[in-house]
């Protein structure tokens, strides 16, 4: 589906590609489409169970046989099209099925407008969709997709609608974890910077990502170690001062969350680049 080797497309609302795309793929019934529509210069009604009028700074949830009516109207923001199997897993499993039961079967559903959290997950996504494509590209779409569809209000999640007041915890200890993860590592100290318990904070990570704080922080942790053991030159003693553990203490991390020693993962990433190379 994506010419980068994934099932993830991005298009500009005014790029004649994405009806050209939809042309296409309009058969594909696995295809999700979300757009944003930042800005539109006319109203609309489309032919939906209710009438719908389109507003500036508005998502919403596109069943495929409707795509085709936004062709033409002078709209500015972004389609966000992806396949079930780019999005499937098991924390995602009950948005998944939200996303592909109502996008089939309801038309044009308004997700409400956009707040501040999802303009900035989505000017993200654009970034890290039009960055250099490398192993981490399709898990950080995923995440940030993930979080466009937690904040909007037509998302009932597991039967009941969700707390405001815990989402934002958990996008607020999302953010902070991508700032203090290498010198922060104690629970309290997220708690605090959100004003919360520690056991709100659990209840609030369970309840909207389904995973506990150290599975949160493990996560940042080894994301980041991996990019500075296949990109970077730095030894893995320099690794693991730099993201904060003695090095025994950061292997005996890495090894338990990926399986083997990080040097281990350094050379078989590297032979694979030299490989490549040599095919090349």
């Amino acid at each position: 589906m994506d010419e980068k080797g994934t099932g993830f497309r991005l298009f500009s609302l005014d790029n004649t590609e994405l009806f050209r795309f939809y042309s296409e793929q309009k058969d594909n019934n696995s295809l999700c489409y979300i757009f944003y529509i930042e800005r539109c210069t006319r109203d609309f009604s489309a032919e939906t169970k209710e009438a719908l009028h389109l507003r500036d700074n508005s998502i919403l949830l596109i069943d495929r046989h409707m795509v085709s009516v936004f062709y033409r109207l002078s709209l500015k923001g972004y389609a966000i099209i992806f396949s079930e199997t780019f999005f499937v897993s098991y924390e995602n499993r009950v948005l998944l099925k939200f996303l592909f039961f109502h996008s089939q079967s309801e038309g044009i559903i308004d997700m409400g407008c956009a707040n501040i959290y999802q303009k900035k997950c989505i000017s993200a996504l654009c970034n890290e969709y039009y960055s250099p494509h490398d192993d981490f590209r399709d898990t950080a779409l995923r995440n940030l997709l993930t979080n466009i569809v937690l904040l909007s209000p037509a998302v009932n999640y597991e039967g009941q609608f969700k707390s405001g007041h815990l989402l934002n915890y958990a996008l607020e200890f999302a953010d902070l974890v991508d700032n203090y993860a290498f010198s922060a590592k104690k629970k309290n100290f997220y708690a605090e910077k959100i004003n919360i318990t520690e056991k709100t904070l659990d209840k609030s990570l369970k309840c909207i990502y389904h995973k506990k704080y150290k599975e949160m922080l493990a996560t940042r942790i080894i994301l980041e170690s991996i990019r500075l053991l296949v990109f970077g030159n730095k030894s893995i003693t320099q690794i693991a001062n730099e993201l904060g553990y003695e090095v025994s203490s950061f292997i005996k991390l890495f090894s338990r969350w990926k399986g083997m020693h990080p040097k281990t993962l350094r050379e078989n990433y590297r032979k694979i680049l030299k490989e490549i190379e040599d095919g090349n």
